[in-house]
């Protein structure tokens, strides 16, 4: 599967939200998305298919999805922060997730 590449920043007060032009599938804590216009699939590790998830759920601002990672996961702010703002960039640029 493709590396997913760091191109784009984001407002961490935006409301970010699933794309309509991926499908995912969650399979022992792992989750597989085929993003449509590429026909590209990518695979997320457990803490990533926990963010899905929540944004399966509803749009979230940086700061939901974080507040819930940290009550999920044992894991310090910054590396969760980090963590967080890495994934929803490349998700972003690989058009899986957009803003509100």
């Amino acid at each position: 599967m493709p590396q997913l590449s760091i191109v784009m920043n984001f407002d961490v007060n935006q409301t970010f939200k699933l794309s309509p032009r991926q499908v995912s599938s969650s399979l022992d804590n792992e989750t597989i998305i085929l993003n449509h216009d590429a026909g590209v699939y990518y695979d997320l590790n457990e803490v990533g298919t926990f963010i899905w998830e929540q944004l399966q759920q509803k749009p979230s601002t940086f700061e939901e999805l974080k507040n819930a990672t940290m009550e999920e996961f044992e894991v310090d702010e910054a590396t969760c922060e980090n963590d967080i703002k890495s994934l929803l960039m490349q998700l972003m640029d690989e058009k899986l997730v957009e803003t509100v």
